[in-house]
């Protein structure tokens, strides 16, 4: 992967260093933007889906190169290291943290970005490619990021899917989130995956 930006350069107090150490040797690159196809090289088996919660979002594998790190938002700003991102958010130019630089970021990130529609001024960005997830899997249920994310996870062929920084204790998070979470890990635990949950996470 590469990309010109440092972490500092990418965003005020952005973590993200994208010359992390897990990620020499490895690319990831948007093939086609119109269908959402992503290539890999060499194929990762491994993927850690990341959330904002401290309960274990410091536990994840950062500094495996066994493992993509996916984020979503604005936690950029929080983890040493991003393989791709999702924003699926329509009004994802909204409500940031004051004082960031958000559509600069996903601008100039270098890495795959997974939105509702693309946007042509920010180069890696592809629409979601939910129509080929629901087609896949015979459902649309999704109440989450993380829901979207862990079905392109299976879908990818990915063996195991981690979470960590996940709780989904509060407000809609509980009410409205949760279940399909676990409607979709329990999927993927179906298909063989293997499912890791860390003990301090409240999911």
């Amino acid at each position: 992967m590469s990309s010109n930006l440092t972490a500092k350069e990418a965003e005020p107090g952005s973590g993200v260093n994208f010359d992390h150490p897990a990620e020499k040797g490895y690319a990831v690159t948007v093939a086609d933007r119109d269908r959402a196809v992503v290539v890999s090289e060499p194929k990762r088996e491994k993927v850690a889906i990341m959330g904002f919660a401290t309960s274990s979002r410091s536990m994840a594998p950062f500094d495996d190169p066994s493992y993509e790190i996916w984020t979503l938002n604005q936690l950029y700003r929080h983890v040493p290291r991003a393989t791709r991102h999702f924003d699926i958010h329509r009004n994802w130019d909204e409500d940031n943290v004051e004082g960031t630089d958000h559509e600069g970021w996903l601008r100039e990130c270098g890495i795959p970005v997974y939105m509702a529609d693309k946007v042509d001024s920010l180069p890696t960005t592809m629409s979601y490619p939910v129509d080929q997830v629901i087609e896949e899997f015979g459902i649309d249920y999704f109440t989450s990021t993380v829901a979207f994310e862990v079905a392109l996870a299976m879908r990818e062929g990915f063996t195991e899917i981690a979470l960590y920084g996940i709780d989904l204790i509060v407000g809609t998070e509980y009410s409205e989130q949760k279940a399909c979470l676990e409607f979709w890990l329990g999927m993927a635990h179906a298909k063989g995956v293997n499912v890791v949950i860390p003990s301090t996470s409240a999911l």
